[in-house]
């Protein structure tokens, strides 16, 4: 009669024992990601960006998202083809929603202080934007665009300094209105991103472009 293999016997007693370490190895990456889950707090710019970009904000009328419905009241307030201003003008793009303001209507030339009609028109964004702002983290760049013509003066030694100053007026304004400082920044960008060009071909000035790029871009996104 055959003897029985005392290390065979132990070899096919021992060789499932992988499958108890697997599972306990399971076990614990699934415990820690309920637990990293459960510590991190919920954010609702963050679900609005995972239900879809910012096309799908455009897109989705059932269901607006907060781009989607701040555009939408924009638009209705600001963009009344009966009484439509030229100074200002609303679009959505793949930065966001932005709001292009004339940089003449806001500003004497040169200048950087608000005038009168400039913080009017600064005033009432700010009522629209500190609502959205708060509820839904949104952001909101505010950048400073000049024409082509270097500005030297003891103030601003160039459109740098006037382009900078000038978004900073218009911050200054959401903030002292209640937008908080954590949520909107002031750039500016000098005369490096016209809308349309400054000059012809023979670089010839062409005056009504200057107007057009001399602006203020208020953007706003998540």
């Amino acid at each position: 009669m055959a003897k029985n293999n005392p290390e065979e016997e132990s070899s096919s007693s021992q060789g499932g024992g992988w499958i108890t370490t697997y599972a306990d190895m399971i076990t614990l990456l699934m415990c820690f990601f309920v637990i990293m889950y459960s510590a991190s707090e919920p954010s609702q710019s963050k679900w609005e960006q995972l239900k879809g970009g910012i096309e799908s904000d455009v897109m989705n009328v059932e269901n607006p998202t907060p781009l989607a419905d701040l555009y939408e009241i924009l638009e209705a307030k600001y963009d009344d083809p009966e009484d439509d201003d030229p100074d200002l003008t609303i679009d959505f793009d793949n930065r966001g929603i932005v709001i292009s303001l004339g940089s003449h209507a806001l500003f004497s030339s040169g200048g950087a202080t608000l005038g009168r009609d400039g913080l009017i028109i600064a005033d009432e964004l700010t009522e629209e934007l500190k609502f959205h702002s708060e509820r839904y983290s949104l952001i909101i760049d505010v950048e400073g665009h000049t024409d082509d013509v270097p500005m030297r003066s003891s103030i601003f030694p160039s459109n740098w300094e006037l382009s900078s100053s000038r978004s900073a007026s218009v911050v200054r304004v959401f903030t002292e209105g209640g937008i908080s400082e954590k949520v909107v920044r002031a750039v500016g960008h000098a005369d490096s991103y016209p809308l349309v060009p400054n000059r012809d071909s023979l670089g010839v000035p062409n005056y009504a472009n200057m107007a057009t790029n001399r602006r203020v871009d208020v953007i706003v996104h998540y």
